[in-house]
């Protein structure tokens, strides 16, 4: 489809949204700009009142554990844009992927390691869009589905054993290396975040997630294939999730199938707290990123604290609490 096209039939999915203009209301401008406010101040916080956040090992550190819930964040973004609520699945596909990397690259190496992982997120992108996009499963119902199976199928196959990489190999070199002060991993992150910008931004299927995500129907009539969208949405998220489990199979050097557990739950906080909006077609991958620091720091800050990993999934949970009320509430005024 032409871009012109592309561009009317987004004008007409957003047609009942186009309002008389209304006196501007302070929470569509917190949903908008209140994550670079927030993050703003919890860094120069957090700078000057918790001990050793400041230093370049900490800021690095918090980087190097980031990456890998950030890389997932930022591919799960397309899936909440289109208005499919999340993709719970990524815990097993990115303990999938690790396992399957660093198993299979000991014994037939990296390269043939990639591509099993590859395929494996294939099959996932296409369970998962083909039951939500074509049978108009639920999305919440079938990620949660194959998370088990995937989870269960990954264990069965690997007895639920710990695979490590050889600690002279490629992998673990990768999982150390820094290009100066930066690890590898998070310039992965970076890499990751600015294609994904491009082709959400960009290309005519990011207007089409955008599109879908803003009104079905209108986007439908418009000739478009929505199923093609949804597929196109999980297969994103699989081909991150997929980057995010090499990523933290090099950062240890070591793959199980348990490893990624809550990554779902962060990678939505990221999401959300970010901006992107849980009922769809609002939100941008670099405001994920965004999100994916905030709640980062949050986390390093309340470790720096000594605060137990019970109160900060605490403070995790209030925080997309207030995330989604900002969002919900701003819709509202918005629509009066």
């Amino acid at each position: 489809m032409a871009k012109e096209t592309l561009t009317e039939v987004i004008t007409v999915a957003q047609g009942d949204e186009q309002k008389p203009p209304k006196p501007r209301s302070v929470l569509p401008w917190m949903a908008e700009n209140g994550i670079f406010i927030f993050t703003a101040l919890l860094i120069l916080g957090a700078a000057v009142f918790v001990d050793g956040f400041a230093s370049l090992v900490n800021i690095t550190d918090v980087f190097h554990r980031a990456a890998p819930i950030g890389i997932v964040a930022v591919g799960m973004t397309f899936v909440v844009i289109s208005g499919n609520y999340l993709d719970l699945s990524v815990v097993a596909q990115v303990a999938t992927s690790a396992v399957i990397f660093l198993a299979v690259s000991n014994v037939y190496g990296v390269p043939i390691a990639m591509l099993a992982a590859l395929l494996a997120a294939i099959a996932y992108a296409l369970v998962n869009g083909i039951a939500v996009g074509y049978f108009k499963a639920n999305a919440v119902i079938v990620t949660l589905s194959t998370t088990y199976i995937g989870i269960g199928v990954l264990r069965y196959f690997s007895g639920g054993s710990i695979f490590f990489g050889p600690e002279d190999g490629p992998i673990r070199a990768f999982g150390t290396a820094k290009f100066g002060p930066v690890p590898y991993s998070a310039l992965v992150l970076i890499l990751v975040t600015l294609i994904l910008a491009f082709v959400l931004s960009r290309t005519n299927f990011g207007f089409l997630v955008r599109s879908f995500g803003v009104n079905e129907s209108a986007t439908r009539l418009g000739g478009v294939n929505t199923g093609y969208v949804i597929v196109g949405a999980f297969f994103v998220t699989a081909l991150a999730a997929m980057v995010a489990g090499w990523v933290l199979a090099a950062f240890s050097n070591t793959a199980v199938s348990s490893m990624s557990t809550g990554y779902d739950f962060q990678a939505l906080a990221a999401i959300i707290v970010g901006g992107t909006s849980v009922f769809g077609g609002k939100g941008s991958v670099l405001r994920t990123l965004l999100g994916v620091v905030f709640v980062s720091v949050l986390t390093n800050i309340l470790v720096l604290s000594n605060i137990t990993f019970g109160y900060q999934q605490v403070a995790l949970g209030i925080l997309i609490v207030v995330a989604v009320t900002i969002d919900a509430l701003s819709r509202k005024v918005g629509t009066r």
